[in-house]
């Protein structure tokens, strides 16, 4: 039987569409079944009939869609790891569409993140669909108030009693129930909101017209899935562990797909010189890359020092700071932490905002790295004292061992701007860890000389073992706060007007921050505690994964650490000579 015939059936005699009779459904009920039947498998298809036998806007699935929608169709539980311009979002919203148009009675949602990401998706997605499959848009009631879609709120109503909403990842949702609905980018969405709030709504079994249910039905109590790769240590990943799990014992039930880069470049989607360029880029590297266009899952080293949950835990930063900002406390200052690399590595520069507070630690949130490539120690100083004079920032912490030197000598003279012709002054050493280290820059003070902006970090295994530890108990603490994820920044930047406007390279820079924030937590989590005695020692489980920003943010902290210290001893000093006195 060809698709063709119940096309024909729309046809009145003479090739003149009128439409479809009551009387003429109920005689073409055998063959409507039939092919109802045929589209829930084949649903693409089905979009093939939507989209009419003229096709206006030329619309054709490619083949990896085409075997997406094919293998979801017919499976309750689906989890598709996918990487970066495979159309997820667009998949995504139109096998929600099918199924509801081929299930009467439907109610499925989509989430993700926010509320407003999540919205934007599915009013973004369906809009489009609905242009490039007419007949999909005619299935939809567009009758006053039946179907609504602005910034935060979406939801289409069907002619046959179906329904396509969002669902906001909050506590608010708690107690709704769908039919089955689709996670987007479920990386984003909170292990707890998704876990206890999101899956425990799709429990509903369709209602049939004479309010029977088929509870086999494939649609009822259906989860998809549909994600690039993330961490190993997440409930997304679990998620997907699960189903595969369940792929194997019950594969009627259940499938796990996922593709590459490769798919999206075959079609053109994509071209290949963004990959070559990307993997030229400053801030590239490996473990991202394979999460984003290999689809790979990256996993802390066993035995990780540092926690990723706790990091993860306080990724809450939404804007960085590319400058001196007193909005958040007048008391706050910036503190540079800085690793010096030279002939093809990369100088690395943590910008700390460090906030004091009434009782115990401060607050310090970590609002900027920076990556310079130049390998010539003057332009690197430049590069530094600019920064330095940017943020006002009250010191530079420096490695002073090996090329940290070479930097130092450098910062303690004069330079020139090259871009304004400003002079930039010789830089003081405030102090460091070593004495010996400080010396030589003593005289480096007095009028014409920016005093006290350097701090020399001379490091040894009792100085490495004592900021390891500080930085693990201010993470624990949750006194350092970091960037969110680049995947978030995303979704919140393309739900603006600003960021849908931008360009590709303007928004992979304004993206760049949350990107290096995320490489330096690749690099804490892949170190592992080697013990020598009574001292930490960190070694890199895979030499590939630098440890540069790293050492830049934990140089930052340790001087941080030591004006803490400095400041509690004068507490106690105030303390010991008041009670002297009374």
């Amino acid at each position: 039987m060809a698709l063709q015939d119940l096309m024909e059936l729309s046809l009145s005699k003479g090739g003149k569409k009128t439409g479809l009779s009551e009387e003429r459904i109920r005689e073409s009920l055998p063959i409507i079944r039939q092919y109802i039947a045929y589209w829930r498998e084949y649903p693409d298809m089905f979009v093939e009939f939507l989209c009419g036998p003229t096709n206006p806007e030329n619309f054709h699935l490619f083949f990896y869609q085409r075997l997406f929608l094919r293998a979801v169709m017919r499976h309750r539980y689906a989890y598709a790891t996918f990487p970066r311009a495979y159309s997820k979002s667009f998949l995504s919203v139109l096998i929600l569409m099918l199924r509801c148009v081929l299930y009467p009675g439907a109610h499925l949602f989509v989430t993700t993140g926010g509320k407003e990401q999540a919205a934007g998706i599915a009013r973004e997605k369906a809009e489009e669909l609905c242009k490039l499959i007419p007949g999909l848009k005619n299935e939809i009631d567009w009758s006053r108030g039946a179907s609504k879609a602005s910034k935060n709120m979406v939801e289409y109503l069907f002619k046959n009693g179906s329904k396509l909403d969002i669902m906001a990842a909050q506590q608010s949702s708690r107690g709704k129930r769908a039919t089955g609905g689709l996670v987007e980018e479920c990386i984003l969405v909170d292990q707890t909101l998704l876990n206890e709030v999101i899956i425990p709504t799709m429990n509903v079994d369709r209602r049939l017209a004479d309010g029977s249910r088929h509870e086999e039905e494939v649609i009822n109590k259906s989860q998809i899935y549909v994600t690039t790769a993330g961490w190993k240590n997440s409930f997304a990943y679990e998620k997907l562990i699960q189903t595969l799990i369940q792929q194997i014992t019950d594969p009627g039930q259940a499938i796990v797909l996922g593709g590459t880069w490769r798919v999206p470049v075959m079609e053109k989607l994509l071209r290949k010189s963004f990959i070559e360029e990307l993997k030229l880029d400053g801030t590239y590297n490996d473990s991202s890359f394979a999460r984003e266009y290999e689809s790979e899952w990256s996993g802390d080293a066993e035995n990780a020092f540092f926690s990723a949950e706790k990091f993860d835990k306080h990724r809450v930063l939404l804007q960085p700071e590319y400058e001196h900002s007193g909005r958040s406390s007048k008391n706050a200052y910036y503190i540079l932490g800085v690793d010096v690399g030279r002939y093809g590595c990369t100088t690395e520069v943590c910008i700390f905002k460090v906030t004091p507070q009434v009782q115990g630690a401060s607050l310090k949130t970590l609002v900027n790295i920076y990556t310079y490539d130049a390998e010539d120690f003057e332009v690197q100083a430049i590069n530094i004292k600019k920064l330095f004079y940017k943020y006002k920032a009250r010191v530079a912490a420096i490695d002073a061992n090996g090329l940290g030197a070479g930097l130092i000598d450098f910062m303690t003279k004069a330079q020139v701007d090259p871009e304004t012709g400003d002079e930039l002054p010789p830089f003081g050493v405030e102090g460091g860890t070593s004495e010996d280290a400080v010396e030589p820059y003593k005289k480096i003070k007095g009028p014409g000389v920016e005093d006290n902006a350097i701090y020399l970090i001379k490091a040894n295994a009792p100085i490495n073992t004592e900021a390891h530890a500080y930085v693990q108990t201010q993470l624990a603490s949750g006194k350092i706060k970091f960037l969110i994820d680049e995947g978030q920044a995303k979704v919140k930047l393309m739900s603006t007007k600003m960021g849908q406007q931008m360009d590709n390279d303007k928004r992979a820079d304004y993206l760049k921050p949350f990107t290096l924030t995320t490489i330096l937590r690749e690099q804490m989590l892949n170190l592992v505690e080697e013990n020598e005695g009574v001292n930490i020692i960190l070694k890199q489980s895979s030499r590939s994964i630098k440890k540069d920003k790293f050492s830049a943010f934990e140089y930052g902290l340790y001087y941080i650490k030591q004006d803490e210290d400095r400041k509690k001893k004068r507490k106690k000093r105030n303390i010991a000579d008041m009670m002297f006195y009374t």
